[in-house]
């Protein structure tokens, strides 16, 4: 779980998290599970491109709320990844949201998708996803 905690600029004016806020914690967590998964330590290591996102909201969050979001990888295939996300309220565990992302993993200088690395695809088994086949 990566923990996130809800600050005035991320409230609207009906005093609840705005929607596109949600991104950034969605964004920031997967991104330190990136990091935590392939063992680097900084941005200039990202070899993943965020190719869709579905966000289901479930109950508002608020002002002073600590939020605690999760990250799983589900599935992959030859160079994309599917995964789930929530966000839960700590305190009482109330779900706030629920995502489901697509990642490509991308070569930059390039610009094309690459297949993922036998490293990467046992460590993402080793992590619980499930290989897709075909």
């Amino acid at each position: 779980m990566f923990p996130a905690e809800v600050r005035f600029r991320d409230v609207d004016a009906l005093g609840h998290v705005n929607n596109a806020v949600y991104l950034t914690y969605l964004e920031s967590a997967r991104i330190a599970w990136w990091l935590r998964l392939t063992g680097r330590s900084g941005l200039a290591g990202m070899d993943v491109i965020l190719a869709r996102v579905e966000i289901d909201y479930r109950s508002p969050a608020v002002y002073g709320e600590g939020l605690e979001v999760t990250v799983r990888c589900v599935s992959f295939r030859r160079s994309s990844l599917v995964m789930t996300q929530r966000i839960t309220e700590r305190r009482t565990s109330r779900l706030v949201a629920e995502a489901r992302k697509v990642l490509v993993h991308y070569d930059f200088e390039a610009q094309r998708a690459t297949p993922l690395p036998p490293d990467l695809r046992r460590r993402l088994l080793a992590d619980g996803a499930v290989e897709e086949t075909a």
